[in-house]
């Protein structure tokens, strides 16, 4: 890593904080994009300050702790399997039984 005057050397590039984590450039933009690690967004690409970086990553996990709360399910394809297994709700009416019942009722 050289050294640019007029450059902060706490600020670093994606591909330089990929090297000094150990990780690839993508982890680290998916990790920033997640909100698991700070970053400032400069157009396309991120920019980091390693020193807010350690500090998040040195704080011990909380096992079902979350960067942020999970966002509420869209309405659409699946919308129904979700709250059913979100509630428990096992016991309802299937489309298969429900025509069952609409054969049996003729």
């Amino acid at each position: 890593m050289t050294e640019t005057p007029g450059r902060d050397p706490d600020v670093l590039t994606t591909a330089e904080l990929a090297t000094k984590l150990g990780l690839s450039p993508q982890t680290v933009r998916r990790m920033a994009n997640a909100g698991q690690i700070p970053a400032l967004k400069t157009g396309k690409d991120f920019r980091y300050s390693w020193q807010a970086v350690r500090e998040v990553l040195r704080q011990p996990h909380q096992p079902g702790e979350t960067a942020h709360e999970p966002p509420e399910p869209k309405k659409g394809a699946g919308y129904r399997a979700q709250r059913r297994a979100r509630t428990g709700a096992q016991n309802q009416t299937t489309p298969e039984q429900v025509s069952q019942e609409q054969v049996s009722q003729e």
